[in-house]
Formats: C-alpha cells, structure tokens, sequence
C-alpha cells in the first residue's frame, strides 16, 4: 500500500510539474520508469526496454522490433557490463565516443549525424551511450580474460599455410556472419530467431546492423565481416552451403556446433584475381528518413537527381557538399567489403571520374563520384607478413569462440526476473 501511495504521489508531482512546464500528460505517462526486469539485481525499467526498442527499429531501417527483442538485447548488455566491471573493466566516457566514432566511421557516417538521427528516432544520448559501453567493455573483457590460455602453435600456422599452398586454385569468399549461441531456450527457438532476423534482411534491413546488434561473435562489432576467406578455413558444414553460391547472397540460418549461424556471401574471387584493391570516392548526400514517406522519398530523389546534375568531378563535390548532408564530401579510399552491397556494385560499375545514379541507404540518396582505383599488388607478402597474418586469423577464431561461450554461460547462470 505504501508502493501505491508513493507511486501516487510520484504521478501527481510530475503531472503537476508538465503541467507548469507546458508538457503534455499523455509524455508523462509514456515514460515508464517501473522496474520491469531484474538481472542480478540490477533493474531495467519500462523506459529503458522501449528506448532499446527504438534504437533497434532506428538502427534496422524501419523494422518492427518487439518488447521483448529488446529485453533480450538489454539483459546482453547488463551480463556484459556486470562481468567486465567484476574484473575491473568500466569504460570511460572517452572511450564511448571513440567507440561511437569508430562505429559511425566504420558505415561512412558523421558520428554526430548519427547521434541527430537516433534522437530524431526519440533515442537519448544516455541510451546510446549505454549501449556503447556493453560493446566496448565486452571488446575489452574477452581478449583479456582469454588471450592468456590462446596458444597458437608453429603447427597450426603451417597446417593452414601448408593448405593455401596445396590448394592454388581454392576459391576466396567474401563474407559476413551473425552468430546466436544455441542456450537454454533450445536449438529450434534459435532457429526461429534467425529466421526472423533473415527476414528483416529480405525486407530491406542491413547485415551489418544486425550482426552488431544480435551476433554474439567479435565479428559483431565490424558489421559481422570476416573479410577475405578461403574455403578450406571454414568449418565442414559451413564449407558445404558456402561453396556453391555465389555474390550477393545470404545463407538460410543453419546450425554449427553450439550456435546458429547466418553467413552473407558479398563476393567471391579466385586467387589469381587482381581486382582494384581499393576506390576513392566523394558524394553528396540527400537526406531522407528510411521510413518515409512515397511522397517525401520522390521529393528527396528529385532533389538527388538535380543534385547529380551539378557534379563534374570529385573537386565539384568539395564546392557543393555544404548544401547536403555533412556526410557529404570525400569518403577516402574503401575496399569493397567496406562498402554497402548497392553502393559497392555501383562503385565497381564506374569508370574514373564516373558519377553514379542516386543509391537509396538509410541516411537517404547518395550521387558517387569515383575519383580513383588503387589497384592491388599482385607481389605476394614476406612469408614472414604471411604467418603473422595466419595468427591473427587463428587467434580471433579461437577468441570469437570463447566469446559465445561465454555470454552463454553469463545467461545459464543469471538470476532474471520478471514484474
């Protein structure tokens, strides 16, 4: 009875308040600040699940997301926050924003855009930054906690070289990933949970978005990319579905040892390919929402195609990109794999000084301008270069691994309850 007569109160007071400050009631009402979930005794109130809820929807271009898709992101998020600090790990302010930067840069956008747009979605700082410090504290707990017990042996890097060696003509693929760990509610609600995630990407949704949002794998924090990888590396059931497809696909979710694994295939090569390694790139940004409307989008594309009209060459864009969005001018130099599918096949279609037709994102309609190729080196590296590669390959493997691990034994162990 006292809970209700302080909640009461509590009420009273902020509707008295909004009130006098001129704010509606039905705003008042909105924010839910009960405790909703307890993960080892730390709360989540209704507000923080529907402001996981609206950075989920903000972040996958428009999909619905529910209730509990986020309780189950934010529980994630607490059980990392809660092993890092238990070794001393909490994360700066700082750090959060490099992290943000870093994220932000990562998918060519201004970091400070990115914050507008999230809080044009009624995403608070606080929020993001919250989220950012699950990211970063994880990147930093499970290198940590397990590169001590990481061996990589002069074995196991000759094997694989060896491998390369023996199979000149092994196709290279191109890849992405989002990896869910198979836990306590059972390999098949896994499955279901990957199939819902592969229709959010049928529908319109970026993989990169996802995987930093739902994979469990390091992989996560780059959008899932794996870069460059040789058939031969990859697990025997993932060798099997990979192997006959070609770019530009994505795999129905299927199952590898303990976790459900979705893999996007963005291009595959031979190994003696000697394709432009790299594209300079300017452009100029038209800005509009991914969920609006069929009226507003053309209004947008027009403006985009009027905005094409007015670039010559790379040096016309530093002279017009203060009229568009700020993620308007040079890009610098990106790999294909760094680029989004339908800006990546626009890019390699054009010519040098090449501008493309507008390329819709969620930011809203790019014109590209292709200021240069910087081909590739066909030299192979110092074998050297080339076993201290194979290292870094096999010691990430082996962290990814360790990742998934353990956030499934954060969750088994976890005491969660629901009000």
């Amino acid at each position: 009875m006292t809970i209700r007569k302080t909640r009461k109160r509590t009420l009273l007071g902020a509707s008295l308040a909004a009130l006098l400050l001129g704010v509606t009631s039905e705003a008042v009402v909105a924010q839910d600040f009960s405790p909703a979930i307890i993960v080892n005794d730390e709360i989540i109130t209704g507000y923080d699940i529907e402001q996981r809820r609206r950075l989920l929807e903000a972040a996958g271009g428009g999909e619905t997301f529910t209730r509990e898709d986020a309780i189950d992101r934010l529980v994630n998020d607490i059980l990392r926050l809660q092993a890092a600090r238990r070794i001393g790990i909490t994360p700066t302010q700082q750090e959060i924003n490099d992290g943000f930067e870093q994220l932000s840069r990562g998918q060519g956008r201004d970091p400070e855009t990115m914050r507008q747009y999230f809080q044009s979605k009624g995403v608070s700082n606080k929020h993001l930054d919250q989220q950012m410090a699950a990211e970063v504290a994880w990147r930093d707990l499970v290198p940590r906690t397990y590169m001590p017990r990481i061996r990589i042996s002069d074995d196991e890097v000759a094997e694989m070289m060896d491998a390369e060696k023996a199979s000149p003509t092994e196709a290279e693929y191109l890849l992405s990933e989002i990896r869910l760990p198979v836990d306590e509610r059972g390999e098949q609600a896994v499955l279901e949970e990957a199939t819902a995630l592969l229709l959010q990407l049928r529908s319109g949704a970026t993989f990169g978005d996802i995987a930093r949002e739902k994979s469990t794998s390091l992989s996560a924090t780059a959008g899932g990319d794996l870069g460059w990888v040789g058939l031969s590396t990859l697990s025997p059931i993932t060798q099997k579905i990979i192997e006959p497809m070609t770019k530009d696909r994505v795999t129905r979710p299927f199952v590898d040892g303990d976790e459900v694994v979705i893999i996007g295939v963005r291009d595959t090569r031979g190994p003696g390919n000697n394709s432009p390694a790299s594209y300079r790139i300017s452009q100029l940004v038209v800005g509009v929402a991914p969920n609006a409307s069929p009226s507003v989008a053309s209004l947008a594309l027009q403006q985009a195609q009027s905005a094409k009209a007015r670039v010559t060459d790379c040096a016309s864009i530093e002279v017009l990109k203060d009229e568009y969005l700020p993620i308007s001018g040079d890009i610098g130099e990106l790999t294909p794999d760094q680029m989004p599918g339908p800006v990546r096949n626009a890019v390699i279609a054009l010519p040098i000084g090449g501008i493309s037709d507008p390329i819709r994102s969620n930011d809203g309609f790019h014109v590209i301008v292709l200021c240069d190729k910087i081909e590739s080196g066909s030299n192979k590296l110092p074998v050297k270069v080339q076993e201290n590669e194979v290292r870094r390959e096999l010691t990430a493997t082996k962290l990814g691994r360790y990742s998934a691990g353990l956030m499934r034994k954060l969750r088994r162990e976890a005491v969660i309850e629901r009000r």
